[in-house]
C-alpha cells in the first residue's frame, strides 16, 4: 500500500504527543502511514482502530515479543532524514525515471504526426510535478504546453505551487495556460450540489471542459486532437 508522511499536527491529533516527544515543526515528516498502521524508523510502532467524523479512533501500540512496547513512551521522535532516504533509493528512482522519460517519448513519437497539441493536464498536486518533471525530461520544450485546470476551489497552498511552477516554465520558455469555467464554484454546487463519488461533475466542469476550451482558443481550432499527459497512480481507483 502507499505510505504518506506523517507530521507533527496527525500525531498531536491522535494524542501521541502523550507519549513521545517531538518539536512542533512543518518542515518534515516523523513517521510513514500505511493505511491505518503508522511506521518509525523502519518498525511498525502503532495503529488506528475505529473512528469517524464524531469519534476519535483507538490507539493501538505494537508491541515486541517481550511484550514491551516497540516504542516505548518518552522517546524523542527524530525527524526523517529526507536526503538520505533520496540516496538510498536513488539507483532504483533513476531506473523507474528512465522507463517512463522513454515511455513518454515514444508516445510522443508515435502520434506526434496526428496529433495537435500535446499538453501536460497540470493541477498542482504531487503526482503532476512529477508528471510534468518527466515530461520536460522527455520532450522538446517547445512540443507541449502545460494546461491548469482551475476549479475556483483549491487550497491557498495550491496556488502557491501553481504560482512556482508557472515562472519554471516561462523560465524554461514552456507555454503554461490557466483554464476555468465560467461558472463559480459556489454557482455550480448549487446547480448540481455537491460532487460526490457517483456524481463526478467537478472534474468535466471546472477542469476537463475548460482545459478543451482554452486550447481552442490558443489553437485556434473548434476541433482539434490533443493528447493530454495525465498524473494518475497504479493505486488510484480502477474506477478512477
Amino acid at each position: 500500500k502507499e505510505p504518506r508522511p506523517v507530521y507533527y499536527r496527525e500525531l498531536d491529533f491522535l494524542g501521541l504527543d502523550k507519549h513521545w516527544n517531538y518539536a512542533k515543526q512543518d518542515e518534515l515528516p516523523y513517521m510513514w502511514a500505511e493505511a491505518n498502521c503508522y511506521w518509525y524508523r523502519g518498525r511498525m510502532v502503532a495503529k488506528t482502530k475505529g473512528g469517524s467524523i464524531y469519534n476519535a479512533p483507538k490507539l493501538e501500540f505494537v508491541l515486541d515479543s517481550n511484550g514491551a512496547r516497540v516504542l516505548p513512551d518518552g522517546e524523542t521522535l527524530l525527524p526523517v532524514d529526507i536526503p538520505t532516504m533520496i540516496e538510498k533509493n536513488r539507483d532504483l528512482l533513476e531506473v523507474i525515471e528512465q522507463i517512463t522519460v522513454k515511455k513518454i517519448y515514444d508516445i510522443y513519437k508515435r502520434y506526434r504526426k496526428k496529433t495537435d497539441v500535446y499538453y501536460v493536464a497540470f493541477s498542482g498536486g504531487k503526482d503532476s510535478i512529477v508528471l510534468l518533471e518527466l515530461v520536460k525530461k522527455a520532450l522538446p520544450k517547445s512540443s507541449f504546453v502545460v494546461v491548469f485546470g482551475d476549479t475556483g476551489m483549491e487550497f491557498p497552498d495550491t496556488y502557491d505551487v501553481i504560482d512556482k511552477v508557472e515562472k519554471q516554465c516561462h523560465d524554461d520558455e514552456i507555454e503554461f495556460y490557466r483554464a476555468s469555467s465560467h461558472l463559480k464554484p459556489e454557482d455550480s454546487w448549487r446547480l448540481l450540489g455537491p460532487p460526490s463519488r457517483v456524481l463526478r461533475w467537478c472534474c468535466s466542469v471546472h477542469k476537463s471542459a475548460p482545459q478543451t476550451l482554452k486550447l481552442r482558443q490558443v489553437l485556434g481550432k473548434s476541433q482539434y486532437k490533443g493528447m493530454a499527459f495525465v498524473g494518475v497512480r497504479a493505486h488510484e481507483s480502477a474506477k478512477r
